[in-house]
């Protein structure tokens, strides 16, 4: 049997954010009672929580949320070594114990981050999965580039990512309940008329 592994954080309003962001606002417009039903209105930027990213988060013209098909993808996992970002080496050196990486697939870093300078993804290793035909990536992580750059307003890999047509899924979560490969990923979300970021819900099928 199947085994569903959640990989998606509760959106809440004091989750970690982008610092530029502002926090996630909830608000009751009704309560649930005999005669009424609980109606809440949320207040958010696009990439809030658990969340996808189209390549129009960065190019213009770009495909939206809308123009991504919901499939589900190969799944591989790349766990990080003691290092601020993982390397086209560190992939090289999984693909000698786990195979190549599939094409049209899903490749996670699980970095295990839970606060402080965040690590990510090297330039390098995202050209590197590219020219494997890697569909899309994820982190659990808030950027795909470690804070290293990011601190200072340099995004890299994310940029190039996106920018060649692929799409990611930042912030997960429990990427350590999954195998470094045989499982698969679905993500799914609201599909805002030309949405480039939006929360998603995003399960390992192992």
């Amino acid at each position: 049997m199947p085994r569903f592994v959640d990989l998606t954080r509760l959106l809440h309003p004091d989750m970690p954010r982008f610092p530029t962001d502002p926090p996630l606002q909830v608000s009751e417009l009704e309560s649930a009672a005999a005669d009424s039903f609980e109606v809440l209105a949320y207040a958010f930027v696009g990439p809030s929580g658990t969340h996808v990213d189209a390549p129009s988060h960065v190019r213009p013209g770009g495909r939206t949320l809308a123009d991504i098909p919901v499939e589900p993808l190969p799944l591989v996992v790349f766990p990080l070594p003691d290092a601020s970002f993982l390397t086209a080496a560190d992939i090289l050196a999984w693909e000698d114990t786990h195979g190549r990486v599939p094409a049209d697939s899903f490749a996670a870093l699980h970095t295990g981050w839970a606060d402080g300078p965040a690590p990510g993804w090297s330039l390098e290793a995202v050209q590197l999965l590219h020219s494997r035909g890697v569909t899309a990536i994820g982190h659990d992580t808030l950027n795909t580039d470690p804070s290293v750059l990011t601190d200072r307003g340099d995004y890299p890999a994310q940029r190039w990512w996106l920018a060649n047509d692929h799409w990611q899924v930042e912030f997960l979560t429990g990427l350590e309940q999954v195998p470094a490969t045989g499982a698969q990923m679905w993500v799914s979300w609201p599909v805002p008329a030309g949405g480039s970021s939006f929360p998603c819900r995003a399960v390992a099928v192992v």
